[in-house]
């Protein structure tokens, strides 16, 4: 019994000198192999298409790009108290728009698929035959086509992530370099006017919300004062007509002789001043400087007269920061021919010695086969 259990521990043991022997022995194969290997390997690196890589670089704009769309004028809003005065709104602007407001927004736009579908159609409408060959198949859909497309896009953004400097890193990857500069200083630019289009959109609408307000308020002050002075033209015609009858020319009484704790009828101011403050009325005129009257309605329309008059210079806005456009690649990022020429060198070795183990072991196996086709012959064969 321990001879038997001997024999099979002989036999399942993989001696590392046989190893060695058999790829010796077979060492054509090995080498052949990696031979094989290496040529394949390196007519891929000939062959295949390469890949050219290039990127642009975004950073945070200093303050005074934005100075324009932070005017002190777009900072300040007002409101009409129940008593008529114009008073200023705490904590609340007409338009404001920071530095870092405007990087993680444009940020999100390189990032929004919209954008870049946007951006992918305007490309197809240009109809250049080379770039279209490049970023379309007839073959596929179009939602294969432009998913294909965006996958050429990547982002590197470590500011949004550790704290660091704000910057963000969008590369393009296509096989033609010129063209994969060209497309991706493109849709930097596509960015930037799609974010202004964007702000001026935004930048109009509050404004003008705010300018109708102000108008709305101002219309219902000058609503209010005409409805008073009627009212007040007719007390003072009334009156007027009660001292005619009564004979009441001049007022009946001074200044001297009015108690504080009560107010004489209107009638007692006499027929000659009350008619005279109606024609004063009547003879003012909303066009000619009657707004003077009205409370707090003058720095209503200086802030109507602000916002009508404000004026943005859009050439001088920066949102971000420019820090390298797309250059054009000095070499392709794939294939790495020398690291591909490696690669394919290693796995033919490894084959070859995979190869010249098995044609070993196949070697062995017939031997094997053939001596017990003998053994079993009976001994007059042998004879």
């Amino acid at each position: 019994m321990s001879n038997l259990e001997s024999g099979y521990k002989a036999e399942d043991e993989i001696d590392l000198f046989d190893l060695i022997d058999d790829i010796k022995s077979k060492w054509y194969w090995l080498v052949g192999t990696a031979f094989v290997g290496v040529v394949v390997a390196v007519l891929y690196a000939l062959l295949a298409t390469p890949t050219y890589r290039t990127e642009l670089v975004y950073k945070e704009i200093a303050s005074a790009g934005l100075s324009q769309l932070n005017q002190p004028r777009l900072k300040e809003t007002f409101e009409v108290t129940s008593g008529g005065k114009v008073e200023r709104r705490k904590d609340e602007v007409i338009f404001s728009l920071g530095t870092g407001r405007a990087f993680s927004e444009l940020r999100g736009m390189a990032k929004s698929g919209t954008v870049k579908r946007a951006f992918y159609q305007k490309l197809l409408s240009e109809q250049n035959p080379a770039l279209l060959a490049l970023i379309h198949d007839e073959k596929l859909t179009d939602e294969q086509n432009f998913s294909l497309f965006s996958e050429r896009f990547e982002y590197l953004d470590p500011g949004a992530k550790d704290g660091g400097d704000l910057f963000l890193k969008i590369t393009f990857d296509l096989s033609d370099p010129q063209l994969a500069t060209s497309i991706l200083n493109q849709y930097g630019e596509f960015i930037i006017e799609s974010y202004d289009a964007r702000i001026k959109n935004q930048m109009d609408l509050a404004v003008t919300s705010q300018l109708n307000q102000y108008k709305v308020w101002a219309a219902n002050m000058r609503t209010g004062y005409l409805a008073a002075k009627q009212l007040r033209i007719a007390e003072l015609s009334e009156a007027a007509k009660i001292a005619e009858s009564i004979g009441q020319e001049r007022p009946f009484y001074s200044s001297n002789d009015v108690v504080v704790s009560s107010e004489p009828p209107l009638y007692m101011m006499g027929r000659k001043a009350l008619l005279s403050e109606v024609e004063q009325l009547k003879n003012r005129s909303i066009e000619g400087g009657e707004d003077i009257y009205i409370k707090g309605l003058p720095e209503l329309l200086w802030n109507i007269s602000l916002l009508e008059t404000l004026s943005i210079d859009w050439d001088a806005v920066r949102y971000v920061q420019l820090d390298q456009g797309a250059i054009l690649p000095l070499r392709p990022i794939k294939p790495r021919k020398i690291l591909v020429v490696a690669l394919g060198g290693v796995a033919g070795f490894m084959a070859g010695i995979m190869f010249a183990l098995l044609a070993a072991a196949n070697v062995r196996r017939k031997e094997q086969q053939s001596a017990k086709r003998k053994a079993k012959r009976p001994p007059h064969w042998a004879a």
